[in-house]
């Protein structure tokens, strides 16, 4: 059963980082993005007792993108700030825009990710805690195929954080490109 759900993980990546071609760009809400996610995560949310809330800065602009695999970005980083996040914590969704580009923030106030390994998240395969079993932290695949599909929309993924025990921040920045 692992191994066929690591399969599935591979090809998943795989597909990912060769999304441009799979890439089909529509006109789109992203606050419509926003509220999808929020509304299929909410009952984990509740089950584990993490508060999860979400706002926009208003009047953001279309986004000329992959819905559904935008959406897929979203629901994997919701997915990863409850698992790292306690019961009774907080998970924040957040989009703003400027001129150029949208932003999509995903805050969480769970474990925090040590300061060494901040630039190694996005790898395939990486794990900042090798204790983590596959049944309980994944395959370490799952930033790496966020990120490869937010990279296919000329957009760029980041995290942060001040370290264990002070949550992290997945950060999505999207340019905007004007529909007409």
């Amino acid at each position: 059963r692992r191994l066929v759900r690591f399969s599935e993980d591979v090809a998943a990546l795989a597909q990912a980082e060769e999304s441009q071609a799979s890439i089909t760009p529509t006109s789109f809400a992203p606050g419509t993005l926003i509220e999808t996610a929020v509304t299929a995560a909410e009952d984990r949310f509740a089950a584990k007792g993490v508060t999860l809330t979400s706002h926009d800065d208003g009047g953001l602009p279309l986004l000329w993108a992959d819905q559904h695999r935008l959406g897929q970005v979203v629901a994997n980083l919701l997915d990863n700030a409850l698992r790292y996040t306690s019961p009774g914590g907080r998970v924040t969704i957040a989009a703003g825009a400027d001129e150029r580009t949208l932003t999509i923030t995903v805050t969480d106030d769970g474990e925090g990710i040590p300061t060494e390994h901040l630039a190694h998240v996005f790898e395939r395969f990486y794990r900042a805690d090798a204790a983590r079993t596959r049944e309980h932290g994944g395959a370490g695949i799952g930033l790496a195929i966020a990120k490869a599909l937010v990279e296919a929309h000329q957009g760029h993924i980041t995290a942060s954080s001040r370290g264990p025990g002070t949550g992290a921040t997945f950060t999505i920045t999207l340019p905007v490109r004007r529909v007409n």
